[in-house]
């Protein structure tokens, strides 16, 4: 620190940040928080908060108001005793003063001597430019490892896995199933006494606080009466003042509990004292603000700032505590947001899973305002409305990754919170990344070796469904391709002539013989799945433009899940189909069953596949296939007895009255550890669930055990080889590490699009050609339309686009037509391959009615006019 030109009554000295190296003076006796360049907080190299000492050590007078309540010490010490004394005291030096070095255009952003009149106002100061800055690698910063999308939570940078679900994956070794040992632990458990035992010893030498619940009720009435906020304020102030003034303030009056369990807050209390927050003049919410700058100056290394040392449950706890403050939603607080969530992101992994578990316990309101904010805070400092408003995003760019962290936090809090969550899934998209260039992020993403910084696509919960389908199709494109550009060179190289068959995988087929020529087709061309799709029908006029693909895989899969052909079973109760049980060979049918679903995938076709969720789940046990398929488990998930409820709800009910009965299991159901079912051919067959099953009564100690390994075996052990050759099939077109970002329910979404559509919105997307939105017969066709039942708007979704579902971007993405023709005579045409319906000009909105379905009736097959 040097010593700058200044008044003789008020001297300035020169204070460099260490991490953008630029400088500031301020007058003598101020203590700097916040950088006004880059955002960092002002701190000398070694760690410690560098403050602007008098040169002869005294400190500079004291205001009146300044000083310490009577009966108090004068000393101004950096202790939790004297911090407790600030309740009629502000920083010395805290309104007046700035940077006397005169600069164009200077503002409120110049003016640096108090935070709050800086915070969040950032430009460009044109004086040395940026160079000269050291980089800031933020490498400590960004070590976080993403954590799990499931409702297992990854703690630890070892890679440990914890599991929710009381049934274990299973294994096979050498082609035979083997179900694991049952586990229920959160975290491994011999990493979780490491972690206990290297938490610091809990504190009991909390203050008495002089805020409480009913001090808080009297003191807000009181200062909405009389408009005086004063008192309330200091007594804020002062709970806000240190990590254990805060948690003296709302820690609970319960016996300190285990922290990886609760936080032993006042949770109620902390909601409360947030409410009359926001109810305070400005001036007032600034000094809570200003008080938690003073924490995390104090408790920057302590709190984890060197990247995963565990802090002391007051500290986290009072991390806790400031991350559910509501002002920290205003840009003006996003510096000391920023800072925030950096600490919280690089606490320990035991405390990470302390606040995992905390944040699993708010209330669902307390928890979407936190996840609101961080997604706000993530938009902005991508996009801000005003530059002028943040640091430039060179000197910040540790915020974006420091607040995904956090969220991957909220998001395994989350999937804490049942197979439901606390919120959807879908509240943890955000938007404002789609127009980011996300193929590069995924190239960035797959390359770690050569890019080992932050991606969004680590933390694929924050990507939405449309970000992700667009990388998938992306990548899919630039497969395809790459295998055309190949079938070329080998063309060429063999000397045979080029033509565009070999950009295709070209299928024929005929309507009399479909599924079979189709599976024979596709078996037999396996190095052109990664192609693009080109179906022909033969004896039919028409050259597929998308629209005859459509038909061909809806006709194609209605005629394989019908009834007749014994590879799935049907459940009229759940309307969802499943793996046939019969010991059937037929595991090449299936191998072509699942390329047929992923060759809709990498097509973007979608299909009415009627599957539960758990086969979604099972086709990304594991998302990749592994090099070696021979004895790895492919396939198989953990399964619980909601996930058979899908499938088959009336068993999965009387299962569920067996775990509840209260009488004797063995004597009032004489079960034993088998299972029977009914085969293709309508034989009854038993399979013992273990060894020697059949003699083995299922009772009270053991009917958990049978229930268990009853729904194992019907959505696991029974259907491995069939569903093994599915998962294969499936991956054989969608090799993609595209797939790892997906969650299950997105999977089916891409697969089977939305059955839920909206005629008034295809209607505000709608183009005409010939046609004016106010003519007669458009209007006719729009009230026709929205007014049938929803089959028959189902139908004629079929009819215009080749597909009853939606796609994934909604009804914006099937932007269809309506062209004009003169001839009367005419029923309505549709082109599947571009969603145009040709409307003849009727003069009747009955007979416009009768000829349309008529139409839709009859428009299976494609015809030329």
């Amino acid at each position: 620190m040097q010593k700058a030109p200044g008044s003789a009554s008020q001297p300035l000295y020169i204070v460099a940040c260490y991490n953008c190296k630029k400088t500031v003076s301020q007058p003598e006796g101020t203590k700097r928080t916040i950088c006004p360049y880059c955002g960092s907080l002002f701190a000398s190299p070694d760690g410690e908060a560098s403050s602007s000492g008098s040169a002869t050590g005294s400190s500079p007078p004291q205001h009146p108001q300044n000083r310490p309540p009577s009966g108090s010490s004068s000393t101004n010490s950096a202790s939790s005793s004297s911090k407790r004394h600030r309740l009629a005291k502000q920083q010395a030096g805290g309104g007046s003063g700035g940077d006397s070095r005169p600069r164009s255009g200077s503002g409120s952003g110049n003016k640096l001597l108090n935070f709050f009149s800086n915070l969040g106002k950032s430009r460009d100061r044109n004086h040395g430019g940026s160079g000269g800055g050291k980089k800031r690698s933020g490498k400590a910063d960004e070590s976080l490892p993403p954590l799990s999308q499931s409702p297992s939570l990854t703690t630890g940078r070892s890679g440990g896995m914890a599991t929710l679900s009381p049934i274990a994956p299973a294994s096979i070794e050498g082609g035979l199933y083997k179900t694991q040992s049952v586990t229920s632990l959160l975290v491994p458990q011999q990493q979780q006494q490491q972690q206990q035992q290297s938490m610091p010893s809990p504190r009991q030498d909390y203050p008495q606080p002089q805020l409480t619940e009913s001090v808080l009720v009297d003191l807000t009435e009181e200062s909405k009466r009389t408009g005086n906020w004063s008192r309330l304020s200091d007594l804020f102030e002062q709970a806000f003042s240190s990590p254990k003034d805060l948690v003296a303030v709302f820690r609970s009056a319960q016996r300190d509990p285990d922290p990886s369990k609760g936080s032993g807050l006042n949770q109620a209390f902390v909601e409360a004292a947030y409410a009359t927050l926001k109810d305070m003049p400005y001036d007032m919410q600034k000094k809570v603000l200003k008080a938690n700058i003073s924490v995390l100056l104090e408790k920057r290394h302590t709190m984890g700032g060197k990247g995963g040392t565990s802090s002391s449950k007051d500290d986290v706890r009072a991390l806790f505590v400031i991350l559910q403050n509501p002002l920290l939603e205003k840009v003006t607080t996003f510096v000391l947001f920023a800072h925030l969530l950096r600490c919280v992101a690089a606490l320990g992994d035991f405390d990470h899973h302390c606040l995992v578990n905390w944040l699993a316990r708010l209330e669902k309101a307390s928890f979407e305002a936190l996840l609101r904010r961080i997604q706000y805070f993530i938009s902005v400092r991508l996009f801000p409305p005003k530059t002028e408003d943040l640091p430039p995003l060179d000197k910040a760019s540790w915020w974006v990754p420091n607040a995904v962290k956090v969220l991957a936090l909220l998001n395994a809090a989350n999937n804490q919170c049942g197979s439901r969550g606390k919120v959807p899934f879908t509240e943890f998209y955000n938007h404002t990344i789609d127009s980011l260039d996300l193929l590069a992020e995924y190239y960035t993403w797959q390359n770690p070796a050569a890019n080992s910084g932050f991606t969004f696509c680590q933390y694929p919960f924050i990507l939405s469904i449309q970000a992700k389908r667009s990388i998938l199709q992306r990548d899919s494109e630039t497969q395809m391709i790459i295998m055309a550009k190949r079938s070329l060179v080998a063309g060429v190289a063999k000397r045979n002539q080029p033509s565009m068959d070999m950009l295709f995988l070209n299928i024929t087929v005929r309507r009399s013989h479909l599924v079979a020529d189709s599976m024979r087709q596709i078996s037999a061309k396996q190095k052109d799945l990664k192609k693009k799709l080109r179906v022909t029908f033969e004896g039919e006029a028409g050259l597929d433009m998308g629209g005859l693909t459509k038909e061909w895989f809806l006709l194609l899969i209605r005629s394989v899940f019908q009834s007749n052909s014994g590879l799935f079973t049907y459940n009229a109760k759940s309307r969802c189909y499943w793996f046939s049980l019969a010991p059937k060979d037929n595991q090449q049918e299936y191998y072509l069953i699942g390329a047929l679903m992923g060759l809709a995938v990498y097509n973007s076709i979608n299909l009415d596949v009627r599957f539960p969720s758990i086969c979604y789940r099972k086709l990304l046990s594991p998302s990749v296939v592994p090099s070696a398929t021979g004895t790895t488990q492919l396939g198989v998930c953990s399964i619980t007895l909601t996930d058979l409820r899908e499938v088959m709800p009336e068993l999965a009910h009387g299962l569920y009255e067996l775990l509840r009965h209260q009488g004797d299991v063995a004597e009032d159901f004489g079960a034993t550890f088998e299972i029977g079912y009914t085969d293709g051919a309508g034989k009854n067959r038993t399979v013992e669930l273990k060894p020697d099953g059949r003699s083995i009564s299922v009772t009270n100690a053991n009917r958990q055990e049978y229930v268990a390994m009853y729904c194992d075996y019907l959505l696991n052990k029974g259907v491995y080889s069939k569903f093994r050759s599915f998962y294969l099939g499936f991956h054989q077109v969608c090799a993609s590490n595209a797939l790892i970002l997906l969650r299950p329910e997105e999977v089916e979404h891409l697969v089977c699009g939305s059955p839920k559509f909206d005629f008034n919105e295809l209607r505000k997307v709608t183009v005409y050609d010939g046609y004016r939105p106010n003519d007669a017969q458009v209007k006719w066709f729009w009230d026709i339309a929205i007014n049938m039942e929803p089959a028959k708007q189902a139908a004629l979704l079929l009819f215009i686009t080749g597909s009853d579902r939606i796609p994934v971007g909604g009804m914006a993405e099937m932007q269809m037509k309506i062209v004009r023709v003169n001839r009367l005579e005419m029923l309505p045409i549709a082109h599947t391959c571009f969603n145009q319906i040709m409307l003849p000009t009727y003069k009747t909105k009955a007979t416009l009615t009768e000829r349309l379905l008529l139409a839709i009736d009859n428009s299976e097959g494609f015809g030329l006019e």
